[in-house]
């Protein structure tokens, strides 16, 4: 038996109006309960099951099964409006395709129908960490990061064919402190390293990976490396050797900063040379004196960055390339010494997308002297992290108490439905 206060009631309400199905990850139902909604418009049959998982977390799985009458199949449902931005991306859990988080095929089609619903059109796959190191794997990424990847590829692609998928390969060493200062790390974009990736990239996008007898191939890689240091000529390089493994038609990513004192505008039309997906991380952005302090500031950051970014890209060798800025949807973090660089009252995915909208309404304008601008301002826009985002009821991990639901309405109808 489940008992419901009015609050509870209120979001579940919310969460019906979204249509879409969120499974337990490795948790087994212990009791369920079906009521049957005709105040929408059609009629929604849903079950809640209380389930706990199988290590600390406690959740509830809400599974819909209905047919909307409203917008029609895959529009978000009751509520989300039509859907115009559909080239979205989303940065998933590494623990689906290291095999850590068990997931059955039923299971993974679930997440990519999930997916689907929200209008993801991107994988961002996390897969693993590149070796730091000064012996000849610098640069490699162990296998037991991908180890689900192939039946992920080969599942995803039997549910929806129309996402795409990136490997996502991670590095944060890029620099280490001396006396104050940054040095670079002297690993990090040397020959081996180099080498290592470029094969690498060979491998996951080229050759594929191998799962029951065949190989399935990943649609491009996504470089994450950090931190970052200005305008940084070794990342450029290594960049570059990377792409020399690729096809023009493989999607080829980095996730880049927003700060222009990092990236200078010239740096981004270089990188948007080498890349045809360009990811800015518009989060994390409060304290140690940044401007950013308040809703209106966080908008403001939005419309700045995501104009100077278009800009940039329609200057450079290839104005096709994508513009994906990426949205936060996680919990509040504060550093070691007290400061809070994130907070979801400020930086969300509602300001977010007020602040692309505003980006949007002028580049509409800039459009008309410089045509490479694309149309639509940007190609999509993206969530950090989705395993939050999808998260039922207060965040354990907030003491705040952080409830995503907000989130997932904000994403429906702030961007996805944004004119």
């Amino acid at each position: 038996m489940i008992t419901r206060k009015a609050a509870r009631l209120f979001m579940l309400v919310v969460l019906l109006s979204s249509l879409f199905t969120l499974t337990a990850y490795g948790q087994e139902p212990t009791g369920a309960q079906t009521v049957t909604d005709t105040s929408l418009s059609g009629t929604v049959e849903w079950t809640v099951k209380r389930t706990e998982e199988l290590t600390w977390k406690q959740t509830e799985e809400i599974t819909y099964k209905a047919e909307s009458k409203v917008d029609g199949a895959g529009s978000g449902g009751v509520g989300a409006g039509m859907a115009r931005q559909v080239n979205n991306t989303a940065y998933l859990n590494s623990y689906w395709f290291s095999g850590v988080e068990p997931l059955t095929d039923a299971q993974m089609k679930e997440r990519v129908l999930e997916l689907q619903q929200y209008k993801i059109k991107y994988q961002l796959a996390d897969i693993g960490i590149l070796v730091d190191s000064a012996d000849a794997y610098n640069g490699t990424l162990p296998e037991d990061g991908y180890a689900e990847l192939g039946r992920w590829m080969k599942l995803s692609r039997e549910t929806d064919p129309g996402q795409k998928i990136i490997a996502t390969v991670n590095y944060g060493k890029r620099y280490f402190w001396r006396d104050g200062n940054r040095v670079s790390n002297p690993n990090f974009g040397n020959a081996v390293f180099n080498d290592n990736l470029r094969a690498f990239a060979d491998k996951i996008v080229n050759q594929g990976v191998l799962y029951e007898g065949q190989r399935y191939k990943a649609d491009g890689i996504q470089l994450d490396i950090e931190g970052f240091l200005p305008n940084d000529p070794v990342l450029k390089a290594t960049a570059q050797h990377v792409r020399g493994a690729l096809s023009d038609t493989a999607l080829y990513s980095i996730a880049s900063p927003a700060d222009p004192a990092v990236w200078s505008d010239a740096y981004v039309s270089e990188m948007a040379g080498i890349f045809n997906m360009l990811n800015p991380m518009m989060y994390d952005q409060l304290g140690w004196g940044s401007p950013v302090n308040s809703p209106e500031t966080y908008q403001q950051l939005w419309k700045t960055t995501i104009i100077r970014y278009a800009h940039a890209i329609a200057n450079s060798s290839r104005p096709s390339t994508m513009l994906n800025p990426t949205m936060p949807a996680y919990e509040k973090k504060i550093a070691e010494d007290g400061t809070v660089y994130h907070d979801p009252a400020i930086e969300n995915i509602y300001n977010a997308a007020k602040g692309l909208k505003m980006a949007r309404d002028q580049l509409a304008i800039d459009r008309r002297a410089n045509p490479n601008i694309v149309k639509n301002g940007v190609n999509g826009a993206g969530i950090f992290w989705w395993s939050k985002f999808i998260w039922i009821g207060p965040d354990p991990n907030d003491p705040y108490g952080h409830d995503y639901a907000l989130d997932r309405d904000w994403w429906m109808q702030g961007w996805v439905s944004q004119k």
